[in-house]
């Protein structure tokens, strides 16, 4: 079951893609890493969330310093913008303020579509809910309960 997954269930989550990713000779493949571990320090989730004016849920924040932004399985996380770093253009920081200027949404993953997987924001307070947003037409619609619930049904694909 996927609602409520905690980071111990994860973890063995994760460690069956890679080894379903071993199996089908992927991992032979130059430059594809199952996990791309663009991690990020507390502190630069905490300029992250500065500089968004929001604060993420704590599911994510955790994610982002053990895992981190960047290829995972088969979805591809925004990463948390490095120390100094000012030069990286597709980052949650980035993203966010250049989608939703409003700041109504902090957008995490690309779709492919110019659509984005997002936290939607209230009072400058993410919600732990994954949602869809569609960058052209239709309401925004919830993907998942909490961020662990959408990367293991998106990106981890159990």
């Amino acid at each position: 079951m996927i609602d409520g997954m905690d980071f111990a269930e994860f973890d063995e989550q994760v460690l069956s893609l890679r080894a379903r990713v071993a199996r089908s000779g992927f991992d032979a493949v130059e430059d594809f890493k199952v996990i791309k571990g663009l991690t990020a320090s507390a502190e630069e989730t905490a300029e992250a969330e500065r500089r968004l004016s929001v604060t993420l849920p704590e599911q994510y924040k955790a994610f982002m310093v053990r895992y981190g932004g960047g290829s995972f399985g088969f979805l591809d996380l925004l990463p948390i913008p490095a120390a100094g770093s000012s030069n990286q253009v597709d980052d949650v920081v980035s993203v966010s303020q250049a989608e939703f200027r409003d700041g109504s949404f902090v957008a995490i993953a690309p779709v492919g579509t110019g659509d984005y997987w997002c936290f939607p924001v209230l009072n400058g307070r993410c919600s732990d809910e994954v949602w869809f947003h569609y960058h052209d037409a239709g309401d925004p619609t919830v993907e998942a309960s909490d961020f662990l619930e959408f990367v293991a049904r998106r990106g981890v694909q159990v």
